[in-house]
């Protein structure tokens, strides 16, 4: 058994927010009309766990929270390929974002956009990819803005007096 010092017991309560605030943000979603798509706010909350955090991280609370939510709104088809997307998603942000978050963010939006389309593709049709692979597009967009905004301050307030962590 892992004895469980104070750093390490706010850093899984910290990571168990990140999945669950995943859940939540993906959970306020927009539905797209005429397909099982929606968009949802999500993605902003993955590129900070997988910056602030790191790969592993990141693709915890990435598959893990937004394939939770798949399952709650009732896109239940789509958790398995969510857990996977969106876990690749995050460990990407976060293996590449360490360094050079610009970059990680967009390489992981690519994989995310390109796996729900490739999926949307297949579930519902190759006329769904264009308004998926649109939806997504925004989708990531807002969500590195939103990240990139509020990176430096949780960044600050999270790891500047812990100790815990240096990047």
């Amino acid at each position: 058994m892992i004895p469980m010092n104070s750093t390490h017991a706010k850093e899984v309560a910290l990571k168990g927010l990140l999945i669950g605030a995943v859940a939540v943000a993906t959970m306020l979603s927009i539905p797209v009309p005429g397909f099982r798509l929606y968009f949802n706010f999500g993605e902003g909350i993955i590129y900070l766990a997988a910056l602030l955090l790191g790969p592993v991280w990141g693709a915890a609370a990435g598959g893990i929270g937004a394939s939770l939510a798949d399952l709650l709104l009732g896109y239940p088809l789509w958790a398995p390929f969510t857990l996977l997307i969106k876990g690749a998603e995050g460990y990407i942000v976060g293996r590449i974002g360490q360094r050079r978050p610009i970059l990680g963010i967009a390489a992981g939006a690519a994989v995310m956009i390109a796996g729900y389309s490739t999926v949307a593709g297949i579930l519902y049709g190759w006329p769904a990819v264009p308004v998926e692979a649109a939806t997504d597009v925004v989708q990531c967009g807002i969500g590195a803005a939103a990240a990139l905004a509020v990176r430096p301050v949780l960044k600050k307030a999270l790891f500047s007096s812990s100790g815990s962590r240096s990047s």
